[in-house]
């Protein structure tokens, strides 16, 4: 069987005389055929037994498998022929295309996302095709050499590097098989990303041919949360780069019509996202089939959301005016909310017997509620994951949110069964917040002036280094920009007969000089 030699043909061609051609047009005839005899219309497909119907879904995947593999083979081509150095001559700017996604997008009538996939992993199949001609062809020159004058061209020719395969080499292998979908090629491709200064492509090896055993017993969307987070395992550094950088990016924009209506549009970070999200299903749940409420109450509410005569839209749009209305007329120097979202700690006993632990004092918090935003932390791992949000959560963001909520403990055997489920605690209760408004007047970071409404309690102890208490002296006011800074950057703040004192990182100074943190109230002595 002979192949051509061009990488960027249509994928590992055979030629159109090798007993190949013959073996690939056999196997797709087959399952065309296959399909073919399960009827031609829906009455047909009503009247298949049950084994027919299973027998009819296999024949139709290894179809789909064949079909698809072809179109990755046509998108590399069309990509190459199309590439930005042709300018417009360029096989889709011929055509009258930006691009190859656009053009495969209009002569398949698929999404642009899914053309869009196509594109890309044709792309990385081209990649791994170049790297193993180059391969060939280096092999085909030293064996040449080496038969012309044995010996002489390994005394006077420098040696070349060997031409290594990308890391993403074996996706494309599958996917030319037919042994891997174009989806789960395309999530595990971007759920690992790319090669940088800490994770090393032949780490990236590694972690494919591990996800490519899996993907086995894995649908694509489980297959791209594995690949992702196998990609946070190996990059932990790089979580709070990317989580700082979903902060930089976040924005709201707020604009009118000519007809006087108002526009809203906005990106948010997963935390406060996350926190929105939760607001939305809350109060339009009950509309949307959510939990069914026990208490009278609650059922009354639910049962008067559901018979309301706005949409669900028109609900979510009235009750954000609320919001704003309310944070517009509160009291600057009054604390909003007793609590927030809780931190959730999983970890794993190293037996499996049930762990008895002492009960927690009671606190003035109230239990987590069902809208609850939760914060899990994997066992053995330096960073968590927000419930319902795939993008991870560092360390300094975990212990920050710690430091304003609770951690519920939820402890598992070595089997994954949970065994103990802890509750609520490290949180000031609503009397407490009212006293840190009082003395600290709003946020105690340098000269900032945010009021104690926009403010969060920071705990000077650490909850699990120095096992700290709710206590008042052991607690003051930052508003949450400063309170981001003090954990990711590594500030620390110290009490001493009722006056607080910043201590910054040697990163910022080298001296680490003590900053006083004076307060903002009125009546604090000055």
């Amino acid at each position: 069987m002979s192949t051509i030699a061009d990488p960027f043909t249509s994928g590992p061609v055979l030629s159109s005389t090798g007993p190949g051609v013959v073996a690939a047009a056999d196997s797709l005839m087959a399952a065309v055929s296959a399909v073919d005899k399960l009827g031609s219309c829906s009455a047909d497909y009503d009247a298949l037994s049950d084994a027919e119907l299973l027998a009819g879904q296999r024949d139709l995947a290894r179809l789909r498998g064949l079909v698809e593999t072809r179109s990755v083979w046509l998108a590399k081509t069309l990509a190459h022929r199309s590439r930005r150095e042709l300018g417009q001559e360029g096989l889709a700017a011929r055509q009258g295309f930006l691009s190859p996604d656009e053009l495969i997008q209009e002569m398949t009538g698929s999404t642009r996302q899914d053309a869009r996939k196509l594109v890309d992993v044709g792309r990385m199949l081209g990649d791994a095709e170049a790297a193993q001609e180059a391969q060939a062809a280096r092999a085909a020159q030293a064996e040449d050499e080496s038969a012309i004058a044995p010996g002489l061209f390994d005394e006077f020719t420098p040696l070349e590097e060997p031409v290594a395969l990308p890391w993403h080499a074996p996706i494309s292998d599958a996917v030319s098989t037919g042994a891997l979908s174009v989806a789960a090629a395309h999530a595990i491709r971007t759920g690992l990303g790319d090669i940088d200064s800490v994770v090393t492509g032949q780490t990236l090896a590694d972690a494919v041919r591990t996800l490519l055993e899996e993907s086995r017993r894995m649908n694509v969307d489980a297959l791209l949360k594995r690949s992702r987070r196998m990609r946070d395992s190996l990059d932990e550094a790089g979580i709070a780069i990317r989580e700082q950088k979903a902060w930089d990016d976040r924005y709201l924009r707020v604009w009118k019509t000519p007809a006087g209506q108002v526009h809203i549009h906005g990106l948010f970070p997963p935390e406060q996202g996350e926190f929105i999200v939760s607001v939305y299903d809350s109060l339009t749940g009950p509309r949307r089939g959510g939990v069914r409420f026990v208490d009278p109450d609650r059922a009354a509410w639910a049962k008067a959301v559901q018979d309301d005569p706005r949409s669900t839209e028109q609900i979510a749009a009235d009750t954000f005016i609320d919001l704003l209305k309310a944070g517009a007329e509160v009291n600057p120097n009054r604390m909003l909310g007793g609590r927030t979202p809780a931190v959730r700690v999983l970890t794993t006993e190293p037996d499996q017997r049930p762990v008895r632990r002492p009960a927690p004092a009671p606190v003035a918090a109230s239990a987590p509620e069902p809208d609850d935003i939760l914060v899990a932390i994997p066992d053995g791992t330096g960073h968590g994951y927000i419930e319902g949000n795939p993008a991870p959560v560092s360390k300094e963001s975990i212990d920050r949110l710690i430091c304003t909520s609770g951690t519920v403990e939820v402890v598992f055997d070595t089997d994954g069964q949970p065994l103990n489920l802890g509750r609520e605690e490290r949180i000031f209760s609503q009397a407490q917040r009212l006293a840190l408004a009082a003395r600290d007047g709003g946020c105690r970071w340098g000269t900032c002036d945010r009021p104690p409404s926009q403010t969060e309690a920071h705990h000077l102890e650490h909850w699990a280094r120095d096992h700290g208490h709710t206590d008042i002296r052991l607690g003051i006011l930052l508003c949450p920009p400063h309170h981001r800074l003090l954990h990711a950057q590594g500030w620390q703040i110290f009490e001493h007969h009722g006056r607080y004192w910043s201590r910054p990182p040697a990163s910022v100074d080298p001296g680490q000089v003590l900053i006083e943190l004076r307060s903002n109230s009125p009546t604090a002595p000055r």
